[in-house]
């Protein structure tokens, strides 16, 4: 628990404070969606010059977007550190319930439930695009070492008949 509390100030969660974190509130969900939707067209992406350019363009304003986030996060906690004398880097949901109103958390609480689900499911999502891109570049690696003409001298035996060593198609999946 905070060691800030309604006892040692009167102040309450302004409507103004409370309006402008809900509001930033939503723009992080919003983020938090786009960048599943961004994560989940990851594995579906091909070569094509145009998919390519696109992708990248919807990164660079995703990366712009969280970085946007990022300053009005600051405003958004500064305010509420200098109204309710709680340093900003302590700002969190747990330390505002108690300068909230019952009707201000009513609206919080279920605001961080949403935000943690969402952020679960990023981090779930992430570490499944993660292990797709690592194991489609494992098993490139494979397929390109193991093509004719590449530099490792152990692809041909002695009679120059090509050898491939079943140990490099090693693709360590789970059954």
């Amino acid at each position: 628990m905070s060691s800030f509390a309604p006892a040692q100030s009167t102040r309450r969660l302004q409507p103004e404070h409370l309006r402008g974190l809900l509001v930033h509130i939503d723009a992080e969900e919003v983020s938090l969606r786009n960048a599943m939707r961004l994560l989940q067209d990851i594995p579906l992406f091909t070569a094509d010059d145009i998919l390519q350019r696109e992708l990248r363009v919807r990164i660079e304003q995703a990366l712009q977007h969280v970085a946007l986030l990022t300053q009005n996060r600051n405003k958004v906690t500064s305010a509420l550190g200098q109204f309710l004398g709680i340093p900003q880097d302590q700002i969190c949901f747990s330390a505002l319930l108690p300068f909230a109103t019952p009707a201000a958390a009513l609206l919080l609480v279920p605001a961080r439930l949403r935000l943690q689900r969402l952020a679960n499911q990023v981090r779930t999502l992430t570490n499944s695009v993660a292990w797709i891109i690592n194991e489609s570049w494992r098993i490139h690696l494979a397929v390109f070492d193991s093509l004719p003409g590449a530099s490792s001298s152990d692809r041909y035996d002695s009679s120059g008949q090509r050898h491939l060593n079943p140990a490099s198609f090693r693709f360590e999946t789970r059954s």
